[in-house]
């Protein structure tokens, strides 16, 4: 096969030479350029565009891992304060206490334990506490002395109301939360 072209070669004309030549060197360059160049061109820009991405993923992970650490720092905090796992703190005893602190013991109309529940691994006690004529002051010291529990003591909700015959006087409804680990 080789014999053969080599002859054809020589019995070509110069100038059709010079035209062969050139078909060649355009017809490797181009089989050079649609089966190496190309296919490289597109694989480096597939390889910016992932790098990119993981860049932003990575960004957002450094984010994300910010956040965590900053969550568990807050999780470990409020575990301190959470009341020891059999230990001897009762809501409802202590909701007494710090209504006896208020002076508003005797303006308790309802104080109504709810039934617990588990909640991802903690405990929920919730007391329904209902004040009739209080003044607002009164309301201010009972929500401090939650404030400054020895425990993780929340107000889940706080509705207030005045009085119509006298609207200094309150009515209020809180329910106060507690957590202990299950």
């Amino acid at each position: 096969m080789m014999q053969l072209l080599k002859e054809r070669w020589r019995h070509l004309a110069p100038r059709e030479r010079v035209i062969v030549g050139i078909g060649g060197v355009v017809v490797v360059a181009s089989l050079l350029f649609l089966l190496i160049v190309d296919p490289l061109s597109a694989k480096i820009d597939k390889l910016e565009r992932q790098a990119v991405r993981k860049h932003k993923e990575r960004s957002e992970l450094a984010l994300l891992a910010g956040e965590y650490v900053a969550k568990q720092a807050r999780l470990a905090q409020r575990e301190q304060r959470l009341p020891p796992i059999g230990g001897s703190f009762s809501l409802l005893a202590f909701m007494e206490e710090a209504a006896t602190a208020a002076q508003i013991r005797d303006r308790i109309v309802g104080m109504q334990p709810q039934q617990p529940t588990t909640i991802q691994g903690y405990q929920e006690s919730a007391v329904d506490l209902r004040l009739d004529g209080v003044q607002l002051p009164q309301l201010l010291a009972l929500l401090v002395a939650l404030d400054q529990a020895p425990y993780d003591v929340q107000v889940r909700h706080l509705q207030i109301k005045p009085k119509y015959d006298n609207p200094v006087n309150l009515d209020a409804s809180l329910r106060i939360v507690t957590y202990q680990k299950a």
